[in-house]
Protein backbone atom coordinates (compact mmCIF):
# COMPACT_ATOMS: atom_id res chain seq x y z
CA UNK A 1 0.00 0.00 0.00
CA UNK A 2 2.68 2.05 0.96
CA UNK A 3 4.29 1.68 -2.33
CA UNK A 4 1.19 2.63 -4.13
CA UNK A 5 0.89 5.81 -2.66
CA UNK A 6 4.47 6.60 -2.92
CA UNK A 7 4.01 5.75 -6.80
CA UNK A 8 1.14 8.23 -7.08
CA UNK A 9 3.04 11.25 -5.27
CA UNK A 10 5.91 10.65 -7.63
CA UNK A 11 4.39 10.52 -10.77
CA UNK A 12 1.67 13.70 -9.88
CA UNK A 13 5.16 15.11 -8.57
CA UNK A 14 6.52 14.41 -12.16
CA UNK A 15 3.40 15.32 -14.16
CA UNK A 16 3.25 18.89 -12.33
CA UNK A 17 6.81 19.77 -12.83
CA UNK A 18 7.12 19.04 -16.65
CA UNK A 19 3.95 21.15 -16.96
CA UNK A 20 4.94 24.62 -15.76
CA UNK A 21 2.44 27.94 -15.48
CA UNK A 22 3.87 30.77 -17.47
CA UNK A 23 4.30 33.29 -14.88
CA UNK A 24 1.86 36.45 -15.64
CA UNK A 25 4.15 39.64 -15.41
CA UNK A 26 2.91 42.40 -13.49
CA UNK A 27 4.69 45.45 -14.76
CA UNK A 28 4.65 47.73 -17.73
CA UNK A 29 7.93 46.67 -18.94
CA UNK A 30 7.76 42.94 -18.21
CA UNK A 31 4.49 42.74 -20.71
CA UNK A 32 6.14 44.85 -22.85
CA UNK A 33 9.36 42.37 -22.79
CA UNK A 34 7.38 39.14 -22.75
CA UNK A 35 5.15 40.40 -25.98
CA UNK A 36 7.70 41.02 -27.81
CA UNK A 37 9.96 38.11 -27.13
CA UNK A 38 6.91 35.57 -28.10
CA UNK A 39 6.30 37.24 -31.38
CA UNK A 40 10.04 37.26 -31.65
CA UNK A 41 9.87 33.38 -31.35
CA UNK A 42 6.81 33.21 -33.67
CA UNK A 43 4.74 31.94 -30.49
CA UNK A 44 1.67 33.84 -31.18
CA UNK A 45 -1.25 32.23 -28.80
CA UNK A 46 1.01 33.50 -25.98
CA UNK A 47 1.68 36.65 -26.99
CA UNK A 48 -2.23 37.00 -27.81
CA UNK A 49 -2.91 36.74 -23.77
CA UNK A 50 -0.89 40.13 -23.37
CA UNK A 51 -3.70 41.93 -26.22
CA UNK A 52 -6.05 44.02 -24.78
CA UNK A 53 -9.47 42.33 -26.29
CA UNK A 54 -11.31 44.59 -28.51
CA UNK A 55 -11.88 43.90 -31.98
CA UNK A 56 -9.74 46.78 -33.39
CA UNK A 57 -6.79 44.90 -31.21
CA UNK A 58 -7.69 41.18 -32.11
CA UNK A 59 -7.43 42.34 -36.48
CA UNK A 60 -4.20 44.40 -36.10
CA UNK A 61 -3.12 41.48 -34.32
CA UNK A 62 -4.29 38.81 -37.26
CA UNK A 63 -2.78 41.16 -39.30
CA UNK A 64 0.36 41.29 -37.85
CA UNK A 65 0.81 37.75 -37.46
CA UNK A 66 0.27 36.51 -40.79
CA UNK A 67 2.37 39.47 -41.84
CA UNK A 68 5.68 37.88 -39.79
CA UNK A 69 4.23 34.09 -40.69
CA UNK A 70 5.53 35.21 -44.30
CA UNK A 71 9.06 35.49 -43.50
CA UNK A 72 12.08 33.00 -44.81
CA UNK A 73 12.47 30.17 -42.52
CA UNK A 74 15.78 31.76 -41.61
CA UNK A 75 14.84 35.32 -41.01
CA UNK A 76 12.19 34.16 -38.54
CA UNK A 77 15.20 31.95 -37.43
CA UNK A 78 17.03 35.01 -36.61
CA UNK A 79 14.50 37.00 -34.91
CA UNK A 80 13.73 34.09 -32.14
CA UNK A 81 17.54 34.11 -31.01
CA UNK A 82 17.57 38.18 -30.86
CA UNK A 83 17.64 40.14 -27.89
CA UNK A 84 15.40 42.58 -27.07
CA UNK A 85 17.01 45.96 -26.84
CA UNK A 86 14.93 49.06 -25.10
CA UNK A 87 15.62 52.12 -26.29
CA UNK A 88 13.05 54.05 -24.52
CA UNK A 89 10.68 54.02 -22.05
CA UNK A 90 7.77 56.72 -21.87
CA UNK A 91 5.91 56.76 -18.99
CA UNK A 92 2.75 58.89 -20.47
CA UNK A 93 0.49 58.52 -17.32
CA UNK A 94 0.15 56.27 -14.87
CA UNK A 95 -1.55 53.91 -17.02
CA UNK A 96 -0.31 53.83 -20.27
CA UNK A 97 3.45 53.31 -21.16
CA UNK A 98 4.97 53.69 -24.45
CA UNK A 99 8.26 51.25 -24.67
CA UNK A 100 10.48 52.30 -27.96
CA UNK A 101 12.36 48.66 -28.73
CA UNK A 102 14.16 47.16 -31.10
CA UNK A 103 16.05 43.88 -31.52
CA UNK A 104 20.04 42.30 -32.08
CA UNK A 105 18.79 40.99 -35.49
CA UNK A 106 18.07 44.38 -36.87
CA UNK A 107 19.14 46.78 -34.68
CA UNK A 108 18.19 50.02 -36.60
CA UNK A 109 14.68 49.16 -37.41
CA UNK A 110 13.05 50.76 -34.17
CA UNK A 111 9.05 49.94 -33.14
CA UNK A 112 6.93 50.92 -30.36
CA UNK A 113 3.92 49.08 -28.11
CA UNK A 114 1.82 50.91 -25.98
CA UNK A 115 0.72 49.09 -22.78
CA UNK A 116 -2.17 49.74 -21.05
CA UNK A 117 -3.25 49.24 -17.29
CA UNK A 118 -6.56 47.74 -17.53
CA UNK A 119 -8.02 46.98 -14.39
CA UNK A 120 -4.86 46.35 -12.87
CA UNK A 121 -3.62 44.38 -15.48
CA UNK A 122 -1.22 45.57 -18.11
CA UNK A 123 -2.14 44.71 -21.73
CA UNK A 124 -0.65 45.53 -25.05
CA UNK A 125 -2.54 47.88 -27.05
CA UNK A 126 -1.69 47.54 -30.77
CA UNK A 127 -3.54 50.50 -32.04
CA UNK A 128 -1.16 52.74 -31.35
CA UNK A 129 1.50 50.38 -32.37
CA UNK A 130 -0.21 50.72 -36.23
CA UNK A 131 -1.57 54.28 -36.06
CA UNK A 132 0.71 56.26 -33.77
CA UNK A 133 -2.26 57.69 -31.84
CA UNK A 134 -1.99 57.99 -27.70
Amino acid sequence: MKKKIYLLLCCTAILFSCNPEKKIPNTDIEVARGFIKDIQESNFKEAENYVLKEETNKQYFDLFEKHFKSKSKEELENYSKADIIVNEVSNVSDSVTIVNYSNSYKKDEKNKVKVVRINGQWLIDLKYTFSGNL
